[in-house]
């Protein structure tokens, strides 16, 4: 018993200091409003169990087996097909058939593991898996015969259970916002105001000198990665425009939540460091308050979830994305629910731009087809 009371006793002196801590860093907010209340959604999340579709899971895990002995040609599709296969076969497919449990897979969920304030996940990574399915060429030893072309998509393994589907509610280009916001720049903030213009494909239309009608979702997702290599890639003479704080005199920044993350090298007289140092500055406020975003949307549609007559499950966050599982005759006014809640964070937080969120469902997570929601 005096044990007991002793480590108590150890307990509150610790409690009350971390609490003095956080108040005078400024982070009390952010875990008394944030952190604290994901304890209980990331609890219900791990004990939801996500239906698999396990003899789909074995055959693919058979043939990318097969697949690997192939005889392909020349020299280096061999090792670059390999890789593609070897990586989706082991990390992909049986990785999660070693953390099955009959049909059913559950993560494991971390909140404080990454600098940005990401969620992370293992046992398995459900954060990890291709959005884009993997197209692998067969050989045919037929002469004459082209190849056949293996489609393997790790998530259309996933399934939902009778009576139910998969929704998910995705940020749509939540980082370029929040830099429109945070740099106010005029022409991304005009770009935004309309919610008619996808920046991306805009973009590449732009730099490809051709009419955004006949951009392909190849050429838009090269804009993207063009554009935020761009901001990541941010130098000194950027950094104070892209973020709007004097990160370099403060030694630190803020995402809108209030996360927090240090800079010590920012001043450093190597150059390395300090150009690293930039460049986490610049992708922390992005990533962060993307992150506080996400957190706060989970938090406020569980919330409704509780006290409603909803039976949804959130099964899964994988960053700018939310994935439910829902009862088919709940599925529109859901819908309607989870849109109207993630982009009306635009006012609570102040934003200068729109937030927009495009809203799918489907059988599987891999053949989500969009809504037309107002």
């Amino acid at each position: 018993v005096t044990q007991a009371i002793s480590n108590l006793s150890i307990l509150h002196n610790l409690m009350v200091e971390l609490h003095s801590k956080l108040q005078t860093q400024g982070l009390w907010q952010l875990y008394s409003g944030i952190e604290q209340k994901m304890i209980p959604i990331l609890a219900a999340m791990e004990s939801f169990k996500i239906h698999v579709d396990i003899e789909a899971l074995k055959k693919t895990s058979e043939m990318l087996g097969l697949l690997q002995l192939q005889t392909l040609h020349p020299l280096p599709k061999i090792i670059l097909e390999y890789r593609q296969v070897h990586k989706n076969k082991t990390a992909f497919v049986d990785g999660l058939l070693s953390c099955m449990n009959k049909t059913f897979i559950s993560t494991t969920w971390n909140q404080t593991s990454t600098v940005s304030g990401r969620l992370s996940a293992k046992h398995p990574n459900f954060q990890a898996l291709p959005k884009q399915p993997l197209q692998i060429s067969k050989k045919q030893h037929i002469q004459g015969k082209t190849s056949d072309v293996v489609t393997v998509h790790p998530r259309a393994m996933f399934i939902p259970r009778d009576g139910w589907t998969f929704l998910s509610a995705d940020f749509c280009q939540v980082e370029l916002r929040l830099l429109a916001h945070l740099s106010a720049d005029p022409e991304l903030l005009r770009i935004f105001q309309n919610p008619a213009i996808d920046a991306f494909s805009m973009l590449a239309a732009q730099w490809k000198g051709v009419s955004q009608d006949t951009v392909t979702s190849e050429d838009r997702e090269h804009a993207k990665r063009i554009v935020y290599s761009v901001v990541y890639g941010a130098g000194r003479e950027r950094l104070s425009a892209i973020l709007g704080v004097s990160a370099e005199e403060a030694r630190f920044v803020r995402s809108i939540m209030g996360r927090c993350r240090f800079l010590p090298h920012i001043h450093s007289s190597d150059w390395a460091l300090r150009t690293q140092a930039e460049r986490q500055a610049v992708n922390f406020v992005l990533q962060g308050s993307a992150a506080d975003l996400a957190k706060m949307a989970m938090i406020r549609i569980c919330s409704q979830v509780s006290s409603g007559s909803h039976t949804a499950r959130l099964l899964a966050q994988i960053h700018d994305e939310l994935l439910f599982e829902v009862e088919m005759s709940q599925v529109d006014q859901f819908a309607g629910l989870v849109k109207k809640t993630m982009e009306s964070l635009q006012h609570n937080e102040d934003l200068h731009v729109p937030l927009k969120v495009s809203v799918s469902t489907g059988q599987s997570w891999g053949s989500m087809i969009e809504m037309n929601l107002p």
